[in-house]
This record gives C-alpha cells, sequence and structure tokens, in this order.
C-alpha cells in the first residue's frame, strides 16, 4: 500500500538524491532537505518520547517560519497530527481552540509566551509545549534538532491526519479532518495544482515513484508561501510543494509588507506565490507600479489567490507587470480547499470536474434552467470534523450514492456550465480571506454597557472585499453619543483585530421578526445608507 503522507515525502526527499537541495528559505536563511529531514527527526523522536496519544493534537501557533514547516514534519514522522492556531487569537479564543480541539502539544512563537502563560492553567489536555526561540521552561525547538533519535522510526501512514481549525456559527473553532492522501488527491487530480511543478498528467502509483520524479528533474524555483501557513490555502500549498521538491520561501513580519514581498520575489527568483484575494494584491500593484522598469516578478509563473477572490482590476494590473503570469483564482473552503475556479467575469467560477449543483429537493440542476441550487463538492475531501458528528452530517452528505461536502454557496448554473453565485447561506463576513463568525462579534458587543442589540454583516470594501460592520440598538439614547473607540477597545481585548467591526452605526430598531431572527436585508440597506451618508 503507498503511503501518501508529506512528512513521508520530505523524510525520503533528505535521504535521496534531493538531500542537498534547499527546502526551506525564510528571509535569506535556507534549510536543505538534508537539514529539514534532520530536525523534523529530532522533533519527532522528542514528541515520541513524550507518551502522546497515537495521532495526539500538536497546535502550531506560529507566525510563517522555517520552524514551522519544520514542526509540521516532526509532528507527521511522529505520527501526529498538525492543528493551526489563528496567531492573532487574544487568550478566551486560543483556550477555546486548544480545549475544543483537545491540543496535547502546542508549538508556539516567543512573541506568544505571556499569553500561553495565561492560559496554560486552563488548558485541559495540553501536556507538552514546545518554544520556538525564547529561554523559558518550556523546550526550546532548536534544541530539539539534535534530540537523540538513534532508534526512531518514522510512524507516517496515508490515514494521518492534518486537523485545520475553522471557525462555526458561533464562532468556537472546528476542526476540518483531512487524510494525507486525501489532499495530496485532492491537490492533484481534482486541481491539477499539484502536479504542475512536476508536469505530470497522472498520480504516481507509489510514493518512491513521485521521489523518483522529483529527484530526475532539475531544481524548481522557490514557492513564496504570502498567505499565513496558519490559513488552510497557505499550509495545504506549502505541504504540497515541500512534497514535490519546490523550496518553500516566506518572510517575517507581524503584517504583510508588499515592498518586502516583491524584492522577495525579485532576490530569490520566485516561480509561484500563494497569497489572499485583493487585500494582498492591491498592495503589491502598489509597490510594482512606482518601479515599473525594475522587474520585480518577472520570475513568476504562476500565482495562486485563495481565500478571497481577484478583482479584475487586479488581475489586469498584474497582467501589466508580467503578462505571462498564470493566475489560478480559486473558490472553495477549508472543507472543500477548492471547488470551482474564479473567472474574469465578476460572480461567475468554473466549477470543478467533482462539483455538482443540487437544488433544495437534491436533484442536479440542470444548465441554464435558472433553477437556484447548492454547490456541493465531491471527490476527495475531509472525514469530518473532530468530535461534532451532528455538524459533520449535516455538512458532509451522501447523494445519490456519493458523498459531497455541501458548500453552502447559492447558486445557478448556466448553458455553458458556468456557475453564478448568489451568496452563502451562513453569515460569514470573509475580510481579506479572515472568515468572521458574526454570532461571535455580536455575542462579544452584547456584553458593552451601551449596546443593546446588535447585528453584524459585511458591507463591501475595495481592498479587503468585505469589512465587518456592526449595526446596534440603544434603547433610549442619543445615537450621537455613541462612543465608537470606545466599543472597538472593549472588543479587542475578547477579538482577534480582523474581527473588530471598522464601521459601527446606531440605530432605533433592528427589525428583527416576532421570533427574533435578525432581518438582514433591512440591517444591510441601513448599514449602506449609513455607509454613504459619511460620504
Amino acid at each position: 500500500m503507498a503511503n501518501w503522507n508529506f512528512a513521508e515525502a520530505v523524510h525520503q526527499l533528505g535521504e535521496g538524491d534531493c538531500a542537498d537541495r534547499p527546502a526551506l528559505i525564510h528571509n535569506g536563511k535556507s534549510v536543505t532537505y538534508r537539514e529539514l529531514r534532520r530536525r523534523a527527526v529530532g522533533i519527532g523522536s522528542y514528541l515520541q518520547a513524550q507518551g502522546l496519544s497515537p495521532g495526539a493534537h500538536v497546535g502550531h501557533y506560529m507566525r510563517n517560519s522555517n520552524a514551522y514547516m519544520e514542526s509540521f514534519v516532526g509532528a507527521g514522522l511522529a505520527g501526529l497530527s498538525h492543528v493551526n492556531v489563528n496567531y492573532r487569537y487574544q487568550d478566551d479564543e486560543l483556550l477555546d481552540l486548544c480545549n475544543g480541539l483537545d491540543l496535547q502539544v502546542l508549538i508556539y512563537d516567543e512573541d506568544f509566551t505571556e499569553r500561553v502563560e495565561r492560559v496554560r492553567s486552563r488548558l485541559k489536555k495540553t501536556v507538552c509545549f514546545i518554544c520556538v526561540g525564547g529561554s523559558g521552561k518550556d523546550a526550546r525547538i532548536s534544541a530539539l534538532y539534535d534530540y537523540s533519535c538513534s532508534d526512531f522510526q518514522p510512524a507516517t501512514s496515508s490515514d494521518d491526519l492534518i486537523v485545520i481549525a475553522t471557525g462555526g456559527t458561533t464562532g468556537l473553532p472546528k476542526g476540518v479532518q483531512w487524510r494525507h492522501e486525501d489532499i495530496w488527491r485532492k491537490q492533484n487530480v481534482s486541481t491539477g495544482v499539484g502536479m504542475i511543478s512536476l508536469g505530470l498528467a497522472e498520480h504516481p502509483v507509489q510514493l518512491e515513484e513521485h521521489v523518483a520524479n522529483v529527484a530526475r528533474l532539475p531544481q524548481s524555483a522557490p514557492f513564496l508561501c504570502l498567505s499565513p501557513l496558519m490559513h488552510g490555502a497557505g499550509l495545504m500549498m506549502a505541504i504540497m510543494l515541500v512534497a514535490q521538491g519546490v523550496p518553500v520561501a516566506t518572510i517575517a513580519g507581524e503584517r504583510f509588507d508588499a515592498a518586502a514581498a516583491v524584492q522577495a520575489i525579485k532576490d530569490l527568483g520566485v516561480g509561484s506565490v500563494v497569497l489572499v484575494g485583493d487585500a494582498f494584491t492591491m498592495p503589491l500593484l502598489e509597490v510594482l507600479d512606482v518601479r515599473p522598469e525594475e522587474g520585480l516578478i518577472d520570475s513568476l509563473k504562476m500565482l495562486v489567490s485563495s481565500g478571497a477572490s481577484l478583482s479584475n482590476a487586479c488581475r489586469q494590473g498584474l497582467y501589466r507587470h508580467q503578462p505571462d503570469l498564470i493566475i489560478f483564482d480559486s473558490l472553495g473552503s477549508t472543507e472543500t480547499s477548492g471547488y470551482a475556479v474564479c473567472t474574469p467575469e465578476a460572480g461567475v467560477f468554473a466549477p470543478q470536474r467533482t462539483t455538482r449543483v443540487f437544488d433544495d429537493e437534491l436533484q442536479e440542476v440542470e444548465p441554464g434552467s435558472g433553477v437556484v441550487g447548492i454547490a456541493y463538492s465531491g471527490g476527495n475531501m475531509p472525514r469530518g470534523y473532530y468530535n461534532a458528528p451532528q455538524e459533520t452530517a449535516n455538512t458532509f452528505v451522501t447523494i445519490n450514492g456519493e458523498r459531497y461536502v455541501r458548500t453552502g454557496d447559492r447558486c445557478t448554473v448556466r448553458a455553458d456550465g458556468m456557475l453564478e453565485l448568489l451568496g452563502r447561506d451562513s453569515t460569514v463576513v470573509n475580510t481579506g480571506g479572515e472568515k468572521v463568525y458574526t454570532v461571535e462579534v455580536e455575542r462579544v458587543l452584547l456584553e458593552h454597557p451601551d449596546i443593546d442589540d446588535v447585528v453584524v454583516v459585511g458591507l463591501p470594501h475595495s481592498r479587503f472585499g468585505k469589512q465587518v460592520t456592526a449595526v446596534v440598538q440603544r434603547t433610549d439614547r442619543d445615537d450621537a453619543s455613541l462612543d465608537i473607540r470606545s466599543i472597538q477597545a472593549f472588543a479587542a481585548h475578547k477579538l482577534a483585530d480582523y474581527k473588530i467591526p471598522r464601521l459601527i452605526f446606531a440605530a432605533q430598531s433592528l427589525n428583527r421578526a416576532p421570533n427574533g431572527k435578525p432581518d438582514y436585508p433591512f440591517v444591510m440597506d441601513y448599514a449602506q445608507r449609513c455607509l454613504d451618508s459619511m460620504g
């Protein structure tokens, strides 16, 4: 049986003909496959020695770095499951994720030491802590590179899980459980992105055949991961490409630095990049437009946008600077990876071959019929959500004997087979690729003494796609006295910065239905009129 495991692929690349090729690059510091293998074996050996449960969850509370990928591979070699942790999380959010997804190990950046200390005593199952940098009481990851591992044996399997945390309708994190092999085949077979660098038409039968294919090809140009590795899009691209012999490059910084990004593309000769829609592309174009003669992205062959779509203006701006660029603008989710590709026509998407659209009676929508249905993604997919059988049953459904992911995206199917997206069932605001679940924000805002009721929606934003907007009800109070900065500061103690409403408007009534359900059309219209009045 083939062992389609990303950690195993890197392990084999690190002992063969590719061993001295670069595997990771962070701020100019390169790690070869041989060195990555050595470091990962040390980390994996240490984790195996901790007496953890088989498949135990290992949280990665880290910004982009070589250490992130080293930890991913090390945990994988030990037969443990990677779990991403959003580095923007505040105390309660971190606590909810660690306890909700039963993290037994937490690997964290030195910058987050104080936050980890504040929640440590309330973590229910976390027994092992590893710090990237620092000199505190926890194990330091650099010290684990040389951990005694004479008897270490990788415990890898195609069935090992990668858990990608994503929010739920209450805002509490859910763990989407992907088998290693399902990600391999989803990326390779369904989208084809994973085979581009190898020029293959078919997925190899055995991992050893794959490793041999990598070795016989010339060194690949680096892949630059501008998306956070703690997001599904960035992680899936990074692990797929490093397992194909493509060096994964990242850059340091707490926030996206467009000037540093284009300079890295130029200096490293980057061939491919992943980013998040206009939120990343607009700043990149600002840099490129003032330095057009430098050929900053001449080496770039492919750009993948995932998490938020690219506008036509940004798409054309990229083509101005690199006419031969291939742009792969994906529509998907953590549960689907990707199920459609954006087209230059706004709101129109080309479905993957495993995507179907069913109406509310679960009958397949005929192209050109005008019937509104929901997109369902087939093919390789996650096993379901961790410890959430009801949510799993609601999202992962069987129709006509085939298993699908119910995306919740309402759409019609044109006569030419293209999907016209109408909107998502769930109340999620996608701002710059970050998913904000409105119920969670509303729950925090309702704790503010000046707010009696609130509905959170997303209004259009030129760069981020949507901006989080709160409409608050303040009974018997003057709307002019609304202290927006105070509310935002209050929310900042409990919410990551991207969840805090950029816009807050007051209303005498939110026009709720008798059963308490929000009147979203009314709230959206009211918020838009308030925004328009601001000029």
